[in-house]
């Protein structure tokens, strides 16, 4: 891994992302090691939206807007923090679809593994809202 100006964090390779994907996977796989790993993928996937899959293009995200229901199905919103603290929303058609694909893993089951990833922003008791730090996610 290697760390490049305007990047935000440092991820695995592709390759090593795609065997975290396999093992989260399997059958007999335990509820915090999805939640790790979906937590990874989503830093991956923000990356991957930010620099539209050119690497090692410069991205500057540090965190993801997550909300859950009180159900406990969780989802994201669009919306992201830049190092300097600024909110932005996605631009790309489809972000949160995609992003959506791996936040809708984390719930109930395995919240006690991906929620200290995260900061509580509010909770009016239908909806919890979370930023998810990406950096510390990028790091699982």
């Amino acid at each position: 891994m290697t760390q490049n100006a305007g990047e935000s964090y440092q991820l695995p390779d592709d390759r090593h992302l795609a065997q975290a994907l396999d093992r989260a996977e399997a059958p007999d796989a335990k509820a915090d090691d999805v939640a790790r790993t979906m937590c990874l993928l989503l830093a991956a996937e923000v990356r991957d939206i930010l620099t539209g899959h050119e690497y090692p293009a410069p991205f500057d995200a540090t965190a993801l807007k997550l909300l859950c229901t009180a159900e406990g199905a969780v989802r994201t919103s669009g919306a992201y923090w830049t190092g300097d603290g600024t909110r932005r929303e996605f631009e790309e058609a489809g972000a949160e679809y995609h992003l959506d694909a791996w936040a809708c893993e984390l719930d109930n089951t395995n919240r006690d593994t991906w929620s200290p990833l995260c900061e509580l922003l509010s909770d009016d008791g239908a909806t919890v809202r979370y930023r998810l730090d990406l950096i510390r996610a990028a790091a699982l």
